[in-house]
């Protein structure tokens, strides 16, 4: 009987050995999931950090080039206006006339220098001209029509 109990104690002992390695093993991994869960949130983070940095980036790009585009847009109205301007003095009749006068040497016609030209309305006589000239007119819309269709392919 004494033997029994020894035994009965030994493999009591035995089984609460091997529970508490089983509790150690399950720690173990635990720490180790938790780990690598902690690891995979930080990186995460971290790629989501460097996106929104890279979308600032790209932010502030556009507006710098925004910004130079309006100031060309600025400049370019300016020289257009200042060839406007000077279009407009190239265009006067008072400009035109001392140019004339000044680098051409021309002058203004004398009395005999002018010619006047008579010229006689022309007449349209009896309705079948306006029929030929009103038939004329729709044919050549017709075929400017279909050949403008033509020119599209």
């Amino acid at each position: 009987m004494l033997v029994a109990k020894k035994e009965l104690e030994y493999n009591y002992e035995e089984v609460r050995t091997k529970k508490k390695i089983r509790t150690t093993n399950k720690k173990k991994n635990n720490k180790a999931l938790y780990r690598l869960m902690l690891m995979f949130i930080a990186t995460i983070g971290l790629a989501l950090s460097l996106i929104v940095l890279q979308r600032y980036a790209e932010i502030t790009k556009l507006r710098l080039e925004i910004t130079e585009l309006q100031a060309q847009k600025i400049r370019l109205e300016k020289e257009k206006d200042d060839l406007m301007a000077e279009l407009e003095a190239i265009k006067s009749s008072t400009k035109i006339e001392e140019d004339a006068f000044t680098k051409l040497g021309m002058i203004y016609p004398e009395e005999g220098q002018v010619v006047y030209v008579e010229v006689e309305e022309p007449t349209i006589s009896g309705e079948n001209e306006t029929e030929d000239f009103n038939l004329t007119a729709v044919l050549k819309n017709i075929v400017n029509f279909t050949l403008s269709l033509f020119k599209g392919v």
